[in-house]
């Protein structure tokens, strides 16, 4: 095993290869630091009061709730699928709106995709809940409270009851049995997860559709999972694609982004977008001195680099070089930066080397890796019809320089036994020992 002494040469910040000036020693510079992802943060949860869009009070409201899907299908929302109460008919401590879930089944889950919240992140949702209160509901469907779920995905199945209602005093517009501050936690197994609630009120039980549990005031807050910095770049996580509430094939996001210039926007998710130093790979061969004396030669050193991601070849990302592709300028546009995708240079690396050293060269590579959203820009806005496409890209760094070592160390043993070996030269088969003569004409 050697034990090598080694010098560094770090290159300028890079716009292709290595650039720069010989030095001393490894770089012990930081890195740029990061947001804390260990803290508690708000989870942007769309339409939590379930007041949009704004209806006037009267009678139940079975209009579409934006960012709200019912079903499998984003942004549907007949009359078969939930109702709403105003504040002045939920009978809310705090007047807020109150949404009645409807019947026992999967196709009636009343259904978001929580933006901003990541897989491996812990979720708690917090709301409140009253059993029904139209008319429709019958004693005995109230008097023991009404059951319904709520599951996040990654998450259990929590089966919950509101409050018993025994005296049946709900039927009446403005009553309400509510409970606040109910809570479900759970850590997501999806970026995006999807977070449901579905009564379990029996059908004989529930009025046709019309006598179900009531939320109000959904709200969210999230601990994202520390940054993994683990990923090679060979095994990045896949991309994935949404359209309002439904999960969608990634390259159907990419034909719409890809449409226009102005189609979607992209968005870095900063703390986990960041550069680093991959590990030190040898570049080239082994060279050994074998001599009585000390060497100094010119290595030609060549560093190459290129980029890594999951994306269709349509999207343009990484790039070819050949052309720039609209979803490539909203990359550039939002990331601030533009990356040489392919990066390709040779340097002279002088070499001076001891008798009985051997000497190798390694190279190290400055990376980044960006990670983040492609969201579209709807006209109107509205977030049942909003595309989303989360991505992973590795490339080149624009602010870190390669890395190139020059190693010596001493010889390993079989590496001393091959400069200890014979000069190869022919044999002399008769008269090795004997002195040398004059006679030339033998020759």
């Amino acid at each position: 095993m050697r034990t090598p002494h080694t010098r560094v040469w770090t290159g300028a910040v890079r716009t292709v290869g290595i650039t720069g000036t010989l030095c001393l020693g490894l770089s012990t510079a930081a890195q740029p630091s990061h947001a804390d992802t260990s803290a508690s943060r708000p989870v942007a949860v769309i339409n939590g009061d379930f007041a949009l869009p704004a209806f006037p009070p009267g009678s139940v409201n079975w209009a579409a709730v934006q960012g709200w899907s019912v079903g499998s299908t984003a942004g549907s929302g007949t009359s078969s699928g939930v109702g709403r109460y105003a504040g002045a008919q939920s009978g809310h401590p705090d007047a807020k709106t109150a949404l009645m879930l409807r019947f026992p089944l999967a196709t009636y889950g009343f259904k978001q995709r929580l933006r901003g919240v990541r897989a491996g992140a812990q979720v708690t949702v917090t709301f409140d809940d009253s059993p029904g209160i139209a008319a429709a509901c019958t004693p005995a469907a109230v008097a023991d409270g009404q059951p319904y779920t709520v599951e996040g995905a990654g998450g259990p199945v929590s089966d919950r009851t509101t409050a018993p209602d025994p005296d049946k005093k709900l039927n009446t517009l403005g009553k309400g049995v509510w409970r606040t501050g109910q809570t479900y936690t759970f850590t997501a197994s999806e970026h995006e997860p999807l977070l449901t609630f579905t009564s379990q009120v029996p059908a004989n039980a529930n009025a046709n559709g019309n006598c179900g549990p009531m939320i109000a005031d959904l709200r969210a807050v999230q601990t994202p999972p520390p940054v993994d910095k683990t990923i090679p770049k060979t095994a990045l996580p896949p991309s994935q694609a949404f359209y309002g509430n439904d999960s969608r094939p990634v390259t159907e996001a990419v034909s719409h982004c890809n449409s226009a210039p102005g189609r979607c926007t992209f968005t870095p998710d900063k703390p986990y977008s960041y550069a680093y130093y991959e590990p030190a790979q040898v570049n080239s061969g082994t060279y050994i001195n074998c001599t009585r004396n000390a060497l100094t030669r010119t290595r030609p050193i060549t560093v190459g680099a290129t980029s890594y991601g999951d994306l269709p070849a349509a999207a343009g990302l990484p790039g070819s070089g050949t052309s720039t592709s609209n979803m490539a300028q909203q990359f550039t546009a939002g990331s601030a930066t533009n990356p040489p995708w392919t990066t390709t240079a040779t340097e002279n690396v002088t070499e001076v080397l001891q008798p009985s050293e051997a000497s190798w060269i390694e190279t190290q590579a400055g990376r980044r890796r960006t990670e983040g959203w492609f969201t579209s820009n709807p006209t109107p806005a509205d977030p049942n019809t909003e595309w989303r496409l989360y991505t992973v890209l590795d490339h080149p760094a624009t602010e870190l320089s390669d890395r190139v070592y020059q190693r010596t160390g001493p010889m390993t043993p079989s590496e001393k036994q091959r400069c200890t070996s014979d000069r190869p030269t022919a044999s002399t088969p008769v008269g090795a020992g004997a002195p040398a003569g004059t006679n030339r004409s033998l020759r």
